[in-house]
């Protein structure tokens, strides 16, 4: 069997072990791309006072959840523009609690102790997880965009008060007539300018980075939209009566005015009952002061009498009250008879306009365009001021909410798989596997080899092996100096019948070391049955080859000199290629066989013997030598 050689069989399979390794790295480098996602995180903090307790600043109990709640989440995805699903999003994210390792082991002490820890982080670190497919930027953008609508939210739930709606926006969905328009855009930009005075009071020297806008800048603008382009509508429409079905106009406005109309007797009958229930009451109290300071006056219920109860003028309920708030409900009603007399008469007054309209047929002012023009106008400046409005009020809660919640680290984004580093470790891997698969497999080939193709015996190859040999070179031409010889070792038999098998295959076996050296050396030698050697040399020259028979021989003959009892006698034939002008294997070897069977016994000791040969042998041995060195060199 061939020697064991790691070297060799590295050398033998390097391709395959490159293979390996190459699409071992590459399967764990698609595999890992495709288990691959990005996990962005970052720390916020809560600080407000009561935020170690659990609690907002409006004293609620602190919810961390919401963070990615779906309002928090539409929010984020309306910002950026994607059509993500809101559930998917809010599954990829999660808030863990940030505890110092000092309290950490602490709380762990204390349930091993069986006691509840009391200890509340006000420090939470929020996570998303984002896929392969979207990307590291995509991860990175979300949580930012995640953490920035929440602040909003806080802001605008536990810290602010939520933003002033677009009241002008229903203009654009609905079919109003001019005069609707008007005041849909009148009571608008109204609950607008009572919005930013407030905000202008409690906040007056925010300033929104964004817009370059203070509240009062707002006030002014909306201020000047109120004063002086609404009434410009008004007068527009108002100066033609421009409607678009004034029969439906007027049949409106009569309508309100006799709406107000009643509802203006029922306040006002209800405010006569309160005029009479005050009057009665200030009577009775100035009759029961005087009886306290002896007072002389008729009394019906006799000295016990004691006003508990006032009637209010429910229908349905009594309810003890007082003077003062007697006098308070009779002076909201007036006021609120007041102004809807104010409204009434605003209505009538809409209402002659239209029904002048309607007696004369003067050329019109403004044409429907212009003042459908002017209410464009008018709905486009309220828009656009709103969108200041708004701006600068999500800046201020960004801005309020930064001093009860922080972000203590910027959003890092790492790679849930380090594939560069399994990668490397592949090509590692997988190498020394295939080295090892690589020598085992090789070894297992020699193993194979040598059950199927060397002969126990001799330990050279055996007749499948010479065939493979032969095989190998049966389809192509012989090169020049290709060498065969057929050996026979013709004292076999005897030393078997005189010794023993076993003695004879001892000798059979020295009989092939001495010829395995050569066919290491120079070329193959096989065993094929019977005493029978093939030796093939290829690029080996008629004269080679008599060097090389002449060193058998020699090699023979000093065996035979030490085992004079169990000679060696062989009988051989030669073949070379061109000199025997034969360059096909099969024919060349038959050539030798044919000469191997027509020769004598070949007995070295007679042909070599112990004193040097003739001078001129020596000589053209010693060249051939030299040539042979050469040539293995």
């Amino acid at each position: 069997m061939r020697k064991f050689s790691i070297l060799r069989y590295l050398e033998q399979f390097s391709l395959l072990i490159f293979l390996l390794a190459v699409i071992g790295s590459l399967t764990v480098y698609f595999y890992g791309k495709s288990q691959q996602h990005y996990v962005a995180s970052t720390v916020i903090q809560y600080t407000n006072d009561g935020a170690k307790e659990g609690y907002t600043p409006d004293g609620s109990p602190l919810k961390v959840e919401e963070i990615y709640s779906s309002t928090v989440i539409d929010a984020a995805l309306t910002d950026l523009g994607y059509q993500s699903n809101i559930d998917s999003i809010r599954s990829n994210c999660y808030v863990e609690e940030v505890i110092p390792e000092a309290q950490q082991k602490l709380n762990e002490a204390l349930l091993e102790m069986g006691e509840d820890p009391s200890y509340l982080t006000d420090t939470y670190r929020v996570y998303y997880i984002g896929d392969e497919d979207t990307g590291e930027d995509y991860a990175w953008n979300v949580l930012d965009t995640i953490i920035k609508n929440y602040y909003e939210f806080y802001a605008e739930k536990y810290v602010e008060e939520q933003l002033q709606n677009n009241g002008v926006s229903v203009l654009t969905k609905g079919n109003y007539d001019y005069l609707e328009s008007a005041q849909v855009l009148e009571n608008s930009v109204s609950e607008m300018l009572d919005y930013l005075l407030d905000k202008r009071a409690s906040h007056p020297y925010f300033r929104s980075v964004e817009t370059g806008y203070t509240y009062d800048d707002l006030y002014r603008i909306y201020n000047h939209l109120y004063n002086y382009e609404i009434p410009s509508l008004y007068a527009a429409i108002l100066t033609d009566a421009e409607t678009n079905d004034i029969d439906l106009m007027m049949s409106q406005l009569t309508k309100d005015c006799e709406d107000m109309q009643l509802y203006i007797e029922n306040r006002e009958e209800r405010a006569n009952s309160l005029k009479t229930l005050i009057d009665n009451f200030s009577k009775r109290s100035k009759e029961m002061m005087d009886y306290h300071y002896h007072i002389s006056y008729n009394w019906n219920n006799g000295t016990e009498y004691i006003l508990k109860d006032v009637q209010n003028g429910s229908e349905n309920n009594n309810k003890e009250t007082t003077y003062d708030g007697l006098i308070r409900e009779y002076v909201n009603l007036n006021i609120d008879i007041h102004q809807k007399t104010i409204e009434k008469e605003h209505k009538e007054y809409l209402l002659s306009v239209f029904e002048n309209a309607l007696l004369t047929e003067e050329e019109k002012t403004f044409s429907p365009k212009e003042i459908r023009d002017k209410i464009d106008h008018c709905v486009n400046l309220a828009t656009e001021y709103y969108q200041y409005v708004e701006k600068t009020g999500h800046e201020l809660n960004r801005h309020l909410s930064a001093n009860y919640l922080t972000m203590i680290s910027s959003i890092n984004v790492q790679p849930a798989v380090n594939i560069k580093l399994y990668v490397a470790i592949a090509i590692v891997l997988f190498i020394l596997v295939g080295c090892i698969g690589a020598v085992l497999f090789g070894r297992a080939i020699d193993f194979i080899d040598y059950f199927r193709y060397v002969d126990k015996t001799v330990q050279l190859p055996n007749r499948t092996g010479c065939d493979a040999y032969i095989g190998g070179w049966a389809d192509r031409l012989l090169d020049d100096n290709f060498s065969c010889l057929a050996l026979k070792m013709e004292s076999l038999s005897s030393l078997s019948s005189e010794y023993g098998r076993a003695t004879g295959d001892e000798v059979l076996k020295d009989f092939a070391m001495i010829l395995k050296s050569f066919g290491d050396l120079y070329g193959f030698i096989g065993y094929n049955g019977s005493g029978v050697f093939y030796a093939f040399f290829p690029g080996c020259s008629p004269e080679k080859l008599d060097v090389i028979l002449e060193a058998i021989v020699r090699q023979i003959a000093q065996y035979n000199k030490s085992n004079p009892e169990y000679r060696i006698d062989y009988t051989y034939g030669r073949a070379v290629s061109s000199q025997d002008n034969v360059f096909e294997i099969r024919e060349l070897l038959r050539l030798a066989m044919q000469r191997m069977r027509s020769g004598k016994p070949f007995l070295a000791s007679e042909h070599v013997s112990g004193a040097s040969g003739a001078k001129d042998a020596q000589d053209r041995k010693e060249i051939m030598i030299a040539e042979i060195a050469s040539d293995r060199q």
